[in-house]
C-alpha cells in the first residue's frame, strides 16, 4: 500500500507546476525540466516553479529535503554554464555537474562519459564473478551468468557507447568474457568464438539495438 498511497498523495503536484515546466515523476523521484532561450525568462520561470513547488509542500504538510535536491544546467559544449542560486529561506539547492536519472548518469554537457565509466565498473564486477566460478561450471552455465550480469547491462547502455573512446575498452572486455567462457588464452581470436556462442560483437549489437529503437519509435515519427 505504501507506493499507492504515496502516488495518491502527490497526484496533484504535476498539475501545479506544468504550466512553465515539465514535471517527471518516477517512483519516489521527481524531476522538473525547464527550457528557455532567454536567460532572464529562464531564471524567472525557475523561481516561479520553485516557489509554487514549495507552497504545495507547505499546504500538504511536507518539506523539501535540500540535501537531496540538485540543480543541473544542461548546455551544449559551445555555451557557457551559468551558476544560478535556487532556494528558499536561505536554503539553497546543490548545483551539480551531473545527475542520475532512471539508471542513467548524465552530465551537464551530455557527453555520457561519466555514465560509461560507471558502466565499465559494472562490467568489471561481472568479470570478477565469472572468473571466480568458471572452474566450477560448464560453458553453458557461464553463458547464463554472462547474459545475466553482462549483456543485460550492455543492451540497456549500448546506445550511448557509439563514437566514445570507451567503446574500444568495452569491446575488449566483451572479448575477455568470451575467452573466460571458452577457457581460452588472451591471444586467441574471438571471431569464431562469437559465432560458436551465438553472441553478437559490440558493434553488431549496437546496430541491432539502434534498428530496434527506430522500429519502436516509427509510429511516433509517422505522426510527426
Amino acid at each position: 500500500m505504501g507506493p499507492l498511497l504515496f502516488l495518491l498523495h502527490i497526484y496533484e503536484l504535476p498539475k501545479e507546476i506544468n504550466k512553465t515546466s515539465a514535471p517527471t515523476i518516477f517512483v519516489d523521484d521527481t524531476s522538473i525540466l525547464l527550457a528557455h532561450s532567454n536567460l532572464i525568462y529562464f531564471y524567472s520561470n525557475i523561481h516561479i516553479v520553485f516557489k509554487t513547488f514549495n507552497e504545495w509542500f507547505q499546504v500538504n504538510q511536507l518539506s523539501l529535503n535540500f540535501n537531496k535536491t540538485n540543480y543541473i544546467h544542461f548546455a551544449s559544449k559551445r555555451n557557457m554554464l551559468i551558476n544560478l542560486k535556487i532556494g528558499l529561506n536561505n536554503n539553497l539547492t546543490t548545483n551539480s555537474s551531473y545527475t542520475k536519472f532512471v539508471g542513467l548518469k548524465m552530465d551537464c554537457k551530455l557527453s555520457w562519459n561519466n555514465h560509461i565509466d560507471l558502466f565499465i565498473v559494472k562490467l568489471s564486477m561481472a568479470f570478477y564473478i565469472m572468473s571466480n566460478v568458471k572452474t566450477y561450471m560448464f560453458a553453458s552455465a557461464l553463458k547464463i551468468i554472462c547474459h545475466a550480469f553482462l549483456y543485460l547491462a550492455v543492451n540497456y547502455e549500448i546506445i550511448f557507447c557509439r563514437n566514445l573512446s570507451q567503446s574500444s575498452t568495452i569491446f575488449c572486455m566483451q572479448k575477455k568474457a568470451i575467452r573466460i567462457m571458452e577457457g581460452c588464452g588472451n591471444r586467441v581470436s574471438c571471431r569464431n568464438l562469437f559465432k560458436k556462442l551465438k553472441i553478437l560483437p559490440l558493434m553488431s549489437q549496437y546496430l541491432l539495438s539502434l534498428l530496434m529503437y527506430m522500429v519502436r519509435k516509427k509510429p511516433f515519427l509517422d505522426k510527426h
